[in-house]
């Protein structure tokens, strides 16, 4: 199943060279999401990362100043045990204000 959000990403990396002769090319962006307003022991946002489908999508990403708000699309599918969910696109949309501290 084909998903498009938009959302804030937080940061990204990405790793594409070879270890020890075997070839690697993987990114990973990390989003700020919402914690479950019906569990009363949680309040505001977390950072989840997500695995993207190789580093081209996430070297576009690399010149902008975190957080962005961006169109990010994500390929769902069905595992043995779940999901797996896999980002393979990522557009910015704009530079995105921080999520503000709670004040103790």
């Amino acid at each position: 199943m084909h998903v498009k959000q938009t959302c804030i990403v937080k940061g990204a990396g990405f790793f594409n060279d070879s270890v020890e002769g075997t070839a690697y090319d993987n990114g990973q962006i990390f989003i700020e999401e919402p914690f479950d307003p019906s569990r009363p022991n949680y309040r505001g946002f977390r950072t989840v990362e997500y695995k993207c489908l190789d580093s081209a999508v996430v070297k576009p990403l690399m010149d902008f100043q975190f957080p962005i708000t961006a169109e990010v699309s994500m390929e769902i599918s069905a595992t043995k045990r779940g999901q797996q969910i896999i980002v393979t696109h990522v557009k910015m949309i704009d530079k995105a204000m921080a999520t503000p501290a709670a004040k103790v």
